[in-house]
């Protein structure tokens, strides 16, 4: 009897014991797939960044694609003939891009802002670093063309972070689009899957690997084929102005380097120091905005403007020692 009752006792702990495991288990099992979905499906805080909410003045548009679905935009009038169309970044939406539509308005243009699919309130898309978003930049750039107001105007891009990729992505395959801004634009999205994996997640560069696995799951693309240094090559003759924040704790300024050189190496490169990804405009507005006017005014506006040139890094960093 007394080695029955041992018996059921020790049984009865491994059951607890194997409880127990199976408890972390299915926890940790839960924060993956938690952690997974937020990867595909991110919170989408609403970043005006000090920037004024222009919802309140611009007219809400639709935006056509194919199958009867559409994006939500917000188009603010020209004074001037040039438009720009502002693509936003991950985990972001339309109103990101009123920091620098304020400036871009005030300027005379006209201004663009888009949600992307993966960005939307309903129906709402898995983010794919490119497949979903493309289609969806294209659909903006044509209806812009189409848009009666806009006729004849010229058509340049601004992009930030996976916004900036997709107008370089967009932009080679438009003879159309005039000039392009991209603000911490990755060159490959397997490169952004290993950086990011390496610099936000702390995790081995070797994790991007499940990241596409998962992708190809969820999504049925491949989220680490994307190749913007291709498409950039494919603007060696267009202007191209690339900003990268050299604190950036997403990508590497390996992404900035890969795309200047491949688009000629001939626009400027402007490398900021002491600032985290896409945080230029936030810690330097005035000089974001002059550069970036100055850009935009001499390649869609013809006008004389003081630009630098090459690969500069303002403001200049601290002396060490």
């Amino acid at each position: 009897m007394v080695i029955l009752i041992g018996m059921v006792l020790v049984a009865d702990r491994a059951l607890v014991v194997g409880g127990v495991v199976a408890g972390v288990f299915v926890v940790a099992a839960l924060v993956v797939a938690g952690a997974v979905w937020l990867g595909f499906f991110p919170f989408l805080p609403r970043d005006l960044g000090g920037a004024p909410d222009l919802d309140r003045v611009a007219r809400r548009v639709r935006v056509p694609l194919d199958g009867g679905d559409a994006l939500d935009g917000w188009l603010l009038p020209a004074r001037e003939r040039a438009v720009v169309l502002v693509l936003h970044g991950y985990g972001r939406e339309h109103s990101r891009a009123w920091r620098y539509g304020a400036f871009l308005h005030a300027a005379g243009y006209g201004v663009l802002a888009v949600d992307f699919r993966s960005s939307r309130g309903s129906r709402r898309l898995p983010t794919t670093l490119g497949h979903h978003e493309l289609v969806d930049a294209r659909a903006a750039l044509h209806w812009l063309r189409a848009e009666p107001s806009l006729a004849g105007h010229a058509v340049g891009l601004l992009g930030e972070s996976l916004g900036g990729s997709v107008a370089l992505l967009v932009a080679a395959e438009d003879p159309e689009v005039r000039a392009v801004v991209a603000d911490g634009a990755f060159a490959h999205a397997t490169l952004a899957l290993e950086d990011s994996s390496e610099r936000w997640a702390r995790l081995p560069r070797r994790s991007a690997r499940l990241a596409r696995a998962l992708g190809r799951v969820l999504t049925g693309r491949d989220l680490g084929e994307v190749d913007v240094e291709r498409a950039a090559a494919g603007l060696a003759g267009r202007p191209l102005f690339l900003i990268h924040a050299l604190e950036d704790d997403r990508l590497s300024s390996a992404n900035a380097r890969r795309l200047w050189r491949a688009a000629g190496a001939k626009d400027p490169l402007w490398n900021i120091p002491g600032a985290g990804h896409n945080e230029g405009w936030r810690r330097h507005p005035a000089e974001y905005e002059r550069h970036v006017l100055a850009f935009f005014d001499r390649h869609l506006l013809g006008r004389e403007t003081v630009l630098p040139a090459g690969e500069f890094t303002w403001p200049a960093p601290a002396p060490t020692g």
